[in-house]
């Protein structure tokens, strides 16, 4: 039996407890510091099991099994990804993938994060087969509007940007681990002000910029397998003009540029604030493209994003999108 505040134990999502045969878990004794266990590795988890030994609370795991712990759920979505896609559609894909990147942002200095490149290369197949469900991801909305989702629709935005402008794989990989994981310091920042339902002071802000330079250091803690996604989680909020945070930089990566913008994109249009409700897309874009004639954001790369959100490798065009990129004289 171990005691809750010995090591920094991590709580498992009852959704993927399916996929940890493998793995022993732990549980907390009511009123107590007890953590008793629950489940033996080599035993599958099944209702049987539950009904035969119920209990109330939360399931946990140590930290020295996370990385296997997400290496068993990584498998099984990955076995079920392709399922998800023909059978079961967008939905129960972003569902999987939700529950997956929730538990490797939980505690992501304990490692881990490389496992999330076998994702993004799973993603990535999945868009070349079915690409309408990977781009839909972005759009299927949440009551619950946590980091996990907003990095998932930077990173379904991104990977349909890359294959819009026709990059090749590997760039595509990184930029989409880069997307993933460009929130990645928010870990490190107290919830309480991640959700305040009101404008930042100036202290909550000046908090919430060190978000940058705490996710390229668990980054850079996590190896070189996420390494590329460094310079997106530094410079995503870094402006042309030297605006932007944490380092007030002019010249740029490719990465931070893009993930500028389609960050930026994505909140405005997803997450409803008390002082302001979220725009739709079009609206959204007219707001961005202010920031690209104050010379804030990329021209080039706001124009082919703006074209990426009328791409549909089956033929289709959103006719909004399109008017506006006529309005802007960009399309003939």
């Amino acid at each position: 039996m171990f005691n809750l505040k010995e090591v920094n134990w991590i709580p498992v999502r009852r959704s993927n407890l399916k996929y940890y045969a493998d793995i022993d878990l732990y549980y907390k004794v009511k009123n107590s510091t007890q953590l008793p266990l629950y489940k033996k590795a080599g035993i599958k988890f099944t209702p049987e099991y539950f009904h035969g030994k119920p209990f109330t609370g939360s399931l946990y795991i140590h930290p020295r099994d996370k990385e296997k712990c997400l290496r068993a759920v990584q498998q099984g979505f990955s076995m079920e990804l392709t399922h998800n896609i023909i059978h079961e559609g967008v939905q129960k894909v972003k569902e999987g993938l939700v529950d997956l990147v929730e538990e490797s942002l939980n505690d992501p200095r304990a490692g881990g994060l490389e496992v999330m490149t076998e994702t993004v290369d799973n993603l990535i197949e999945g868009f070349a087969r079915q690409p309408e469900i990977i781009r839909n991801l972005a759009l299927i909305s949440h009551t619950d509007y946590t980091t996990a989702i907003h990095s998932i629709n930077v990173m379904a935005l991104t990977i349909g940007y890359c294959f819009f402008k026709k990059m090749d794989e590997q760039t595509t990989r990184e930029w989409g681990l880069a997307a993933l994981f460009h929130d990645v310091g928010k870990t490190e920042i107290p919830p309480d002000i991640l959700s305040v339902p009101r404008r930042l002071t100036d202290r909550e802000f000046d908090i919430i910029k060190t978000h940058p330079e705490k996710g390229a250091e668990i980054l850079q803690a996590n190896g070189k397998a996420v390494s590329a996604a460094i310079p997106g989680a530094l410079e995503h909020h870094e402006r042309e003009d030297g605006s932007g945070y944490p380092g007030q930089k002019r010249h740029i990566s490719e990465i931070g540029q893009l993930l500028a913008i389609i960050d930026s994109y994505e909140a405005i249009t997803n997450d409803d604030r008390m002082y302001r409700r979220a725009m739709d897309p079009v609206q959204a874009l007219e707001l961005l493209k202010k920031e690209v004639e104050q010379d804030r954001l990329n021209a080039r790369m706001f124009i082919d994003f703006a074209y990426s959100l009328t791409f549909s490798p089956s033929g289709g065009v959103n006719e909004n999108y399109q008017n506006v990129l006529k309005s802007w004289h960009i399309v003939d």
